[in-house]
């Protein structure tokens, strides 16, 4: 007289298939998001670095601000 887990047939319950794949997902797209904005960072950080030497040359003669 089974049945199973009737708890598996509740839309809440945190072992049904659909909740898995709602989860994964939404640990996939936050992951996403994580890299997304770590690339961001790292691109700013080397614009940065880049407008840095460009002002370090421009103060020190070395770069005349009409040859950048």
């Amino acid at each position: 007289m089974g049945g199973g887990d009737l708890n598996l047939k509740k839309s809440w319950h945190p072992q049904t298939l659909k909740n898995i794949e709602r989860v994964w997902k939404a640990e996939q797209k936050h992951e996403a998001e994580r890299k997304k904005i770590e690339e961001l960072q790292k691109e700013l950080k080397e614009e940065r670095a880049r407008e840095e030497i460009t002002r370090f040359a421009q103060e020190t003669g070395a770069l005349n601000s009409w040859d950048y």
